[in-house]
């Protein structure tokens, strides 16, 4: 803990997402959620209940106001995190926001800006790195298991056909709010530049195949405008290369029912497998070799241990997701369309 005492977060956006949140913050000794923000004043209240969370807003602007909240972290649809982060960072609130940063790399870069100019710790919630085995992983490549990193795969798909879940939300297929399996799922984004440095090109093959389904929120149902399945293949700055698959049309799931990413990175002196969530097999050697289990190490840290740890320090190095982070992967979603537009090879960033 760098300090005795304790960060004090407001939540905007307290729904369903916030108890995630709510369970992260729980594990830390030196934060406390003083506040939370919800258009719906009932839900709100509910929320305040169950997590005994003293005040709450229905105007998240009020929260920026209350002196008792030293940072926020935003929750809520993708196209509201900027107007959000901007006003946040403005009030002098450091600000944690949820993934994709902002709908594009213009936007995501004005709140990179805004946070930098007005001097607070700022945090994009890549949580699946600690989440999975990639954080683990990227460990034994930084201590040179695999040598110079070669190719890589990454496969993450999940259920939300309406035959097989038919509870999911519209939001998740909506351009506005970010759905579909190239902004939802820009965790892969990001793994890749965590696993292999910044990306260089990219081209990209997105496909729609359910092209109007019904939802639980909208039963008369919607026409699909994004990719329900994507996959990607990039090069790196460094030379090597990674293919990465995403699907929300998948029927699998593991036996808890749920659905995590898995990776493979192959380099100049060995290789490394996920195995389960957390789980991780190798080998690193000159000759030829058969997997081994190996040991994962402990849990990665996750970016709101990071993100508490650095408001309370008052040092942005201690953020390791960082807006520029958010800004980076959101260059490589940009580029993602632009490829598949043109059927073509994209610089990322140009």
């Amino acid at each position: 803990m760098t300090s005795s005492r304790k960060l004090r977060v407001g939540i905007i956006g307290a729904g369903s997402f916030a108890n995630t949140h709510m369970r992260q913050f729980s594990l830390l000794d030196n934060v406390e959620v003083t506040a939370f923000a919800r258009r719906n004043s009932d839900r709100l209240a509910e929320m305040q209940s169950q997590w005994n969370v003293p005040n709450g807003y229905t105007d998240y602007r009020e929260m920026l106001e209350d002196p008792d909240v030293d940072a926020v972290d935003i929750i809520t649809p993708t196209d509201l995190h900027m107007q959000m982060a901007v006003e946040a960072a403005s009030a002098g609130k450091h600000v944690l926001c949820d993934k994709p940063l902002a709908l594009t790399a213009n936007d995501c870069q004005a709140m990179l800006d805004a946070a930098e100019s007005a001097g607070v710790i700022h945090s994009t919630n890549f949580n699946q790195r600690g989440n999975t085995a990639v954080g683990r992983m990227k460990r034994y490549i930084d201590d040179g298991f695999i040598g110079g990193l070669i190719h890589a795969n990454i496969w993450w798909g999940m259920t939300n056909q309406h035959a097989t879940r038919p509870e999911v939300l519209s939001w998740r297929f909506k351009p506005e709010t970010g759905g579909g399996t190239v902004y939802e799922l820009i965790h892969v984004f990001d793994m890749a530049r965590f696993l292999g440095g910044e990306v260089s090109r990219i081209t990209s093959v997105l496909h729609t195949a359910d092209k109007h389904r019904p939802f639980t929120d909208l039963p008369e149902g919607m026409d699909v405008e994004v990719p329900d399945s994507s996959a990607f293949l990039l090069e790196f700055e460094n030379g090597g290369y990674m293919v990465a698959h995403t699907s929300f049309v998948t029927r699998m799931v593991e036996p808890d029912g749920t659905t995590f990413a898995r990776i493979e990175v192959s380099g100049t002196g060995g290789v490394i497998h996920t195995d389960g969530r957390h789980g991780l097999k190798g080998y690193s050697g000159d000759a030829r070799g058969q997997l081994a289990e190996l040991e994962p190490g402990p849990a990665y840290p996750q970016p709101y241990e990071r993100f508490v740890n650095a408001c309370l320090a008052g040092d942005q190095s201690l953020v390791e997701t960082s807006f520029y982070d958010g800004l980076k992967a959101a260059e490589i979603v940009d580029a993602a369309y632009r490829a598949w537009e043109s059927k073509s090879w994209v610089s990322v960033g140009s």
